[in-house]
C-alpha cells in the first residue's frame, strides 16, 4: 500500500508541473501578442527618423526660378577676379566691390532671401506678409512664380526699388528689370537645353546720365551630386558711356574675366 501511495503522489506532481509549464507558455504567448499590438498602434516619437519623402512636401518652383536643382536650403556665392593665361582662367583676389550673394529657401521650397537682397517672410499658409521692410510688397503670377518685388520706403527714397521678373515655360528666369531711384537695369538670360542655369546674360542699364551694357558668357567647370554648379567662369564684354542726347553715344569697351564659386546646403 505504501508504494502504491507513493506512485499516486508522483503522478499528481508530474501533472501539476506539466500544467504550470503550459500556463507559463500560454502567458508568454499572450504577453507577446499584446506587446506586438501596442508597438504597431503606438504613434512614432517626435524625434523618430522618418524618410524625407514621406514627411516633407515642397514646391521647387522658387528654387528652379533662381537656377538651382533639388531641395536647397542655402547657397552662398562669391566672385573673384581672374586672368586669362593661354586659354584658361586663373582665379585671383575677391572682385573689388563684390558682395557675397545668398539664396535661402524654406523647407517647403519658398524663397526667403534672394541674390538681389530681397527678403521674403510668410505666414503658416505660405502667404507673403513682410519683406525687407514694412513697405515691401510681393506679387506672384497665376503660375505661382514671383512676378514683382517692391520696396518703397517713404523715409528714404534712395533705398526704394522694384524687381520685375519674367520666366519661360519651364519656370526659368528669362528677364529681370531692376528699377531704383533714377536708375534702371534690365537683365536677359539665355539657357542651353533644359538646364536651369543660364549660358548667357545680357545687361543694359542707366544710372542718371551714365550708360552701361554688358555681355556675359558662362562656362561651368564644377558641379555637385545634385547637378548644381559649384564653380563657373564669366567671360565679360563691358561697355560704359554717358548719355549725350544722340541715338549712338560713345561707349568705352573692355574685356574682363571672373570666377564665381558657391557652397550649397540641402534639407
Amino acid at each position: 500500500m505504501k508504494s502504491f501511495s507513493t506512485i499516486i503522489i508522483a503522478v499528481v506532481l508530474i501533472l501539476t508541473a506539466f500544467q504550470l509549464t503550459a500556463c507559463n507558455r500560454l502567458k508568454k504567448l499572450v504577453d507577446k501578442e499584446e506587446k506586438d499590438t501596442v508597438s504597431v498602434e503606438q504613434p512614432l516619437a517626435a524625434d523618430a527618423d522618418v524618410p524625407e519623402e514621406e514627411t516633407i512636401d515642397y514646391d521647387p518652383s522658387d528654387i528652379t526660378a533662381f537656377g538651382l536643382y533639388g531641395h536647397v536650403k542655402e547657397a552662398v556665392q562669391m566672385t573673384y577676379e581672374a586672368t586669362l593665361q593661354g586659354d584658361k582662367l586663373v582665379r585671383g583676389e575677391r572682385a573689388e566691390g563684390s558682395e557675397t550673394r545668398y539664396y535661402r529657401f524654406q523647407e517647403d521650397g519658398l524663397v526667403t532671401y534672394d541674390c538681389y537682397k530681397n527678403e521674403y517672410t510668410y505666414d503658416q499658409n505660405g502667404k507673403f506678409i513682410r519683406g525687407r521692410s514694412d513697405a515691401s510688397k510681393m506679387e506672384r503670377s497665376p503660375r505661382g512664380l514671383i512676378a514683382r518685388y517692391e520696396n518703397r520706403e517713404s523715409s528714404n527714397h534712395w533705398e526704394g526699388y522694384s524687381c520685375d521678373f519674367e520666366y519661360d515655360q519651364e519656370g526659368r528666369m528669362t528677364k529681370l528689370i531692376f528699377t531704383g531711384w533714377e536708375e534702371v537695369f534690365e537683365y536677359n538670360y539665355t539657357y542651353d537645353g533644359d538646364k536651369v542655369y543660364p549660358s548667357r546674360e545680357l545687361m543694359e542699364g542707366q544710372a542718371c546720365a551714365d550708360l552701361f551694357k554688358s555681355r556675359t558668357e558662362y562656362r561651368y567647370t564644377r558641379f555637385d551630386s545634385h547637378g548644381n554648379w559649384l564653380e563657373r567662369e564669366l567671360w565679360l564684354t563691358e561697355e560704359q558711356g554717358v548719355e549725350d542726347g544722340t541715338d549712338s553715344p560713345q561707349m568705352d569697351v573692355s574685356r574682363r574675366y571672373q570666377i564665381e564659386v558657391r557652397k550649397i546646403s540641402y534639407y
